[in-house]
């Protein structure tokens, strides 16, 4: 069996009308570790601190677009994005280093809204009778 494998696509957004692409090589990745004692691989709180810290975050967006972009700098990751962005950011962050989609808390997902039968839990208006069971009592 032959497995063909590619490199993963960058994630592209824009900043300010430009288009952006933040890919993390193993190259990336080891500077980040290495350098910077942020292990970007690993989920869930390491992640998370790294991503609400200033200095981490910019360094992070840095060697990311880095690939892509050779003549970005840290100081121009520093003057162009701020903290408000990191709603925005992380998913994009999140799919640029694992290559699939972040989900968000509370987002919509397919499946989680009414498809036309029924209700999301528990039996519709329609479903239940307006005259008593002969064993319920009533």
């Amino acid at each position: 069996m032959v497995f063909t494998v590619g490199a993963a696509e960058p994630v592209i957004f824009s900043l300010d009308g430009k288009e952006y692409r933040l890919r993390f090589t193993l190259s990336a990745l080891k500077a980040l570790d290495q350098n910077h004692q942020i292990k970007v691989m690993r989920a869930g709180d390491a992640m998370i601190d790294a991503l609400r810290d200033p200095e981490k975050l910019a360094l992070i967006l840095y060697h990311g677009l880095l690939p892509n972009h050779p003549g970005v700098t840290v100081e121009w990751v520093e003057a162009n994005f701020d903290l408000g962005m990191l709603l925005e950011l992380a998913p994009v962050i999140g799919k640029a280093v694992s290559g699939k989609a972040a989900e968000l808390p509370n987002a919509d997902r397919p499946g989680s809204k009414p498809n036309g039968i029924g209700l999301l839990s528990g039996p519709s208006d329609d479903m239940t009778s307006g005259s008593p069971s002969p064993n319920s009592g009533a």
